[in-house]
């Protein structure tokens, strides 16, 4: 890791602390590894705070920030937390959620070229049971709906943007109202202020779990389902099936390793083009 880090990675936590450190190693074994991660308690246990220090001693990437619990779900304290920043970006990721190991690398990528964006969000509903919502921010209609109240299609773990970007903001991470979701809350502020650029990247490299639909499961199914993703997470049997996922959402996709990209690619690399099929972007007017 360099002095200063190219990625800040801000991880929000409350009280998931048989599952967070899944989710801390997802990000751990990145192929890019120059970030530093803020986990951030609201109101954490005690717990939490300690299997979170314990990875911060192993490897000092790692910083965890103890607050009390915050309004809605301590937005707020992700605000103070970014102060303290030293990455060009930020990308963020769910405490129960899981990236794939190039997901940091691509959204590097991505916000190397613009100020806001996001990998697509692919949902686990059920077991094996992969969802994709669709929806581009390089589409200024649809663009638009998020900005202007519409559920969004990509949340938390997925998200990203440079931290100019942050700064330029009038207001930045703070409390939602109630009936809005906190993430949709924070990327309407991006969608709002001009001269920014946005793009979205067609690609599968994270995983988000729907807690909503486990308030019955116990603590331990909880676990034997992170845990089996986590394990075959870069599998090409479970990359197969998140590919398919987007596909069904996003008609025309293709996928990187496809064939046809890869004739694609080869044909634009003889006419001398370059072709990023996944990648769509917008800059409103």
């Amino acid at each position: 890791m360099s002095s200063k880090p190219f990625a800040t990675v801000l991880m929000p936590t409350h009280n998931h602390a048989h599952l967070i450190g899944y989710a801390i190693r997802s990000i751990q074994d990145q192929t890019f590894a120059d970030f530093e991660l803020f986990v951030v308690g609201d109101g954490a246990s005690a717990e939490t705070r300690d299997i979170v220090e314990e990875f911060a001693r192993n490897d000092p990437r790692v910083r965890y920030f103890d607050f009390p619990k915050g309004q809605r779900h301590g937005e707020a304290h992700r605000h103070i937390v970014l102060q303290e920043a030293r990455g060009e970006i930020v990308a963020y990721c769910g405490d129960d959620d899981l990236w794939l190991r190039g997901h940091l690398a691509s959204l590097v990528k991505l916000l190397k070229q613009y100020d806001f964006g996001h990998m697509v969000q692919i949902n686990v509903h059920g077991p094996e049971e992969f969802v994709v919502y669709g929806g581009s921010l390089a589409e200024p209609g649809c663009w638009r709906k998020v900005r202007d109240g519409q559920a969004a299609f990509f949340g938390l773990t997925v998200g990203g943007h440079r931290m100019s970007a942050y700064r330029a903001l009038p207001l930045g991470w703070s409390p939602a109202p109630p009936e809005i979701y906190t993430d949709q809350f924070m990327w309407r502020k991006f969608l709002r202020q001009p001269g920014l650029r946005f793009a979205s990247c067609i690609e599968a490299s994270s995983i988000h779990i729907i807690s909503p639909l486990r308030t019955d499961w116990t603590a331990e199914q909880r676990v034997a389902e992170l845990s089996d993703l986590f394990e075959r997470r870069d599998s090409a049997e479970l990359r197969t099936k998140l590919d398919t996922a987007i596909r069904k959402a996003h008609k025309g996709w293709t996928a990187p390793s496809d064939p046809l990209s890869k004739r694609l690619a080869g044909g634009a690399k003889r006419l001398g083009l370059r072709i990023e099929r996944q990648v769509r972007s917008w800059r409103p007017s």
